[in-house]
């Protein structure tokens, strides 16, 4: 194991498990919300805490699966998002604001996947 892969999964693991906690209060609170005032289901939310939950835990024990949870819906959103500026005809600092945030989505998989060889399955 090499002795900066560590703290970079702990931290990011660390950092996943906390927005998952958030995700949990708001499922939470929209629940609170339905139950009481017939607000709007955000049924999803606790899709997405289970999701970041198990890839918080997989990271902090740098599991190579926790790695595949993370890659693949920042993929996928930035090839919704390429698709979208490319079809679509809007201003040109739009399209560097779409187009750096596509980068950024991608990357934080690459940078995670550097380390591929230090993580178990």
């Amino acid at each position: 194991m090499s002795a900066t892969s560590k703290p970079v999964f702990k931290t990011l693991g660390y950092a996943t498990l906390f927005a998952a906690g958030l995700l949990l209060v708001l499922f939470l609170r929209n629940l609170r919300s339905r139950l009481y005032y017939h607000g709007p289901d955000y049924g999803f939310l606790f899709w997405l805490f289970a999701w970041s939950a198990i890839a918080g835990i997989g990271l902090v024990c740098l599991r190579k699966w926790a790695v595949i949870l993370l890659f693949f819906p920042g993929v996928a959103t930035a090839v919704i998002i390429l698709v979208s500026v490319f079809k679509t005809s809007i201003a040109a600092w739009a399209v560097l604001v779409n187009l750096s945030f596509t980068v950024f989505l991608l990357a934080i998989p690459m940078l995670l996947l550097h380390y591929w060889n230090d993580l178990h399955w």
